[in-house]
């Protein structure tokens, strides 16, 4: 991988986790501090204006920098590549696929949905918004757990690159 590429990778990686640590601990800590329940929602609704396209920008810096890099290994292994890389590479597609579901039901399914019932767009009670807020926490979780599986795999595959 060359250089900048490691490095935007590794750039994408940082901001995708960074910012689903940042949103579980700051919904699960600051929320639980706040007694008002409409400060809370519009709380949460404020950082989701922020978080959501992070995230979404960090998931598709890796998945962009990891094709190209992918590309270059298919150069560079020829007719070794699948042999090397094949079962690795399915379950790898296969988390990023989770990802990318869960992430687009995260942001553009239940997120707006919530946004637009805090700012009172469409009709949603305070019960309503809070149960949106711990779906959106919920997934938030599963997309780091998935988001681990697949560094892992990643790491798995970077030492086999070195193999001659």
């Amino acid at each position: 991988m060359s250089e900048f590429l490691a490095y935007l990778h590794l750039f994408g990686l940082a901001v995708s986790l960074g910012s689903g640590i940042f949103f579980i601990l700051l919904v699960f800590f600051w929320s639980k501090s706040v007694p008002d329940q409409a400060i809370r929602m519009k709380g949460i609704a404020d950082s989701l204006r922020v978080f959501h396209p992070l995230f979404l920008f960090g998931i598709c810096l890796v998945f962009m920098s990891g094709a190209i890099h992918l590309t270059t290994l298919k150069i560079g292994f020829g007719s070794r590549y699948f042999e090397t890389f094949g079962r690795i590479l399915l379950s790898k597609f296969g988390m990023t696929l989770l990802i990318f579901l869960v992430a687009g039901m995260q942001c553009f399914g239940m997120g707006l949905k919530f946004q637009r019932m805090v700012y009172g767009v469409i009709e949603g009670d305070l019960a309503k918004q809070a149960r949106y807020a711990k779906k959106i926490w919920r997934a938030q979780v599963m997309n780091l757990l998935f988001l681990a599986i697949t560094l892992w795999l990643g790491l798995k595959m970077g030492a086999l690159t070195h193999v001659p």
